[in-house]
């Protein structure tokens, strides 16, 4: 039977970029290389301007894109940054992908990746499953730094922040370990989608037709002209109206960008932003914050897994830790005595309230009922988010 491929077109992502985009990239790489981290928006944008770019957005959102260049469906390109709103606050980042055009992140970018992604798809290939219960494999950066003994640190410390850039990599790596940079990576079963990558432009490519795979449908050919026709067809070109596809376009024949639900987020507690300035924090600031930024990464990796027990003794320890920092003795000093604003004095009440919640989580004794405690009785995130902005601000 004959069949029609109903789906985006596939754009190069290694096509030549033009000097406005080069000068971009450029921008953002040699902010990322210096500290560590992918800079501000408003940073880039002002640097665009002064060398003479005045839309560094429209320079940004130009950028070649696989799939839907819109918030609406899978998509992969050659940046990541929040399409509905870009703040000046914000930190968009580059992908993989970049390194292809970029000669300041290719070594990071290219062979030490690739490096990295042929060690998990090989250790992912030697995991033996049991016959009897599903239980996930995990490599952990203690394994990574052994395997890889001539590896840095900051390198190993690093690929967390690159890896929740690309689709493939991104649903496996969690915090680990009691080191801040320390991760762990399930071994998870689509890695063998990516065995025989052997280079940087082979990456890209894969990554680029699993993502045109995920928007893609097919149907028979017989049924194109009817579907078209369905669909409000004309002269052989398909438009498909704002209630279907927003913001995808147009694409000529039987070639129909499906609506597909958009990759979702990991479930996050603590603000990720917040996470990277506390990390950034490390050996500058007289209190150490070593144990505050493993307490809320823990924090994180519980609530991403449903372990609400365990979320409710780390928010409560959080709490605890954290009133040195704001000149307080405990955290009931700091709630009454510290100059909160007017909001975040309210929020820091609610926390103080939820210390006995969390004292019944830990402290109550085994019983013949089951317990009802889940991980949406935790307090609202925007509490705990407001008192660690508070933190953050005050370490020096």
């Amino acid at each position: 039977m004959d069949h029609s491929k109903i789906g985006p077109t596939m754009p190069d992502l290694s096509a030549p970029l033009d000097d406005a985009q080069l000068a971009l990239l450029k921008v953002m790489a040699d902010g990322y290389l210096k500290s560590g981290q992918w800079p501000f928006w408003r940073y880039v944008d002002q640097m665009m301007d002064h060398l003479g770019h005045d839309d560094a957005e429209q320079v940004l959102k130009s950028l070649p894109v696989v799939g839907a260049n819109s918030p609406v469906g899978a998509s992969y390109g050659l940046a990541w940054y929040d399409r509905v709103h870009l703040a000046d606050d914000s930190r968009p980042a580059l992908t993989v992908a970049a390194g292809l055009h970029s000669p300041e992140l290719r070594h990071v970018f290219g062979e030490n990746f690739i490096s990295v992604l042929e060690y998990f798809v090989k250790q992912q290939r030697t995991v033996r499953p049991s016959p009897d219960k599903v239980e996930p494999s995990y490599i952990t950066s203690d394994d990574f730094k052994r395997d890889f003994p001539a590896v840095t640190d900051e390198f190993v410390a690093a690929l967390p922040g690159i890896f929740e850039h690309e689709p493939i990599l991104r649903r496996g790596a969690q915090p680990w370990g009691t080191n801040p940079g320390g991760w762990r990576f399930e071994l998870h079963k689509w890695l063998k989608d990516y065995r025989g990558v052997e280079d940087l432009k082979g990456y890209v490519q894969r990554v680029a037709e699993r993502t045109v795979a995920a928007n893609t449908i097919t149907i028979p050919e017989s049924q194109a002209p009817a579907l078209a026709q369905v669909l409000g067809s004309s002269g052989g070109k398909i438009r498909i109206g704002p209630t279907l596809t927003a913001g995808l376009p147009t694409v000529t024949g039987a070639v129909i960008p499906r609506p597909v639900a958009p990759p979702e987020d990991p479930p996050q507690y603590v603000n990720e932003d917040l996470i990277r300035e506390l990390a950034a924090k490390q050996g500058k600031t007289r209190l150490s914050p070593d144990k505050l930024l493993q307490l809320v990464r823990e924090l994180n990796a519980c609530f991403r897994d449903d372990h609400p027990y365990a979320c409710h003794a780390l928010v409560r320890a959080v709490i605890d830790h954290v009133p040195p920092i704001l000149g307080c003795a405990s955290f009931e000093q700091a709630a009454s005595s510290y100059k909160w604003t007017k909001t975040d004095r309210k929020y820091v009440q609610r926390l103080l309230e939820f210390k006995a919640q969390a004292d019944d989580v830990m402290h109550r004794q085994i019983r013949t009922s089951r317990g009802v405690i889940t991980k949406h009785d935790l307090p609202n995130s925007g509490y705990i988010n407001a008192l660690l902005r508070e933190c953050i601000d005050k370490l020096e």
